[in-house]
């Protein structure tokens, strides 16, 4: 019984002297994944909108039409859906009279009440704006162009949206 005994307490000691002398080591980080190179692709070019701007809206309608205010000539090509909150993309170019002249845009009624009225970017003898369908929509809505000349001149057009 007492080779038992110290069979036992030796093989304890020989197990507790094995268990600390281990020492815990760090594991390193696995080295991170190598990124992925993705070769460049080259995108057809884009189909030219008739409006002339370097690109189009999908299968929105388009209106081209001039009108004359204020001693000035617009060509303005709208493109866009006439529905509740939609976007049209509007660019209008100089036909005659001088630079400068301010242009104001909005959808909706003459009056311009729950209409969001833009002023649109001049670049030259050409602009650029946006008017955003309004969500009342009657039979008098249209897009309306409203324009200050050099001279002082001011004068109100409209264009029939579809």
């Amino acid at each position: 019984m007492q080779n038992i005994t110290y069979t036992f307490i030796l093989g304890t000691a020989i197990t507790l002297t094995s268990c600390s002398s281990e020492e815990t080591k760090p594991v390193p980080p696995s080295p991170a994944p190598a990124p992925t190179v993705v070769a460049p692709t080259v995108a057809a070019p884009p189909v030219q909108a008739p409006s002339g701007h370097g690109h189009n809206h999908g299968n929105q309608p388009i209106i081209n039409e001039s009108l004359t205010i204020a001693g000035v000539t617009l060509n303005i090509a709208a493109q866009g859906n006439f529905v509740p909150g939609a976007d049209y993309h509007i660019e209008i170019a100089l036909v005659s009279g001088t630079q400068g002249a301010v242009v104001r845009l909005w959808i909706g009624e003459e009056d311009g009440v729950g209409s969001l009225k833009t002023k649109a970017g001049s670049h030259g003898d050409h602009y650029h704006g946006h008017a955003l369908v309004p969500i009342k929509v009657t039979s008098k809505t249209a897009l309306w162009v409203d324009v200050t000349g050099v001279d002082g001149q001011t004068g109100k057009g409209r264009i029939a949206l579809k």
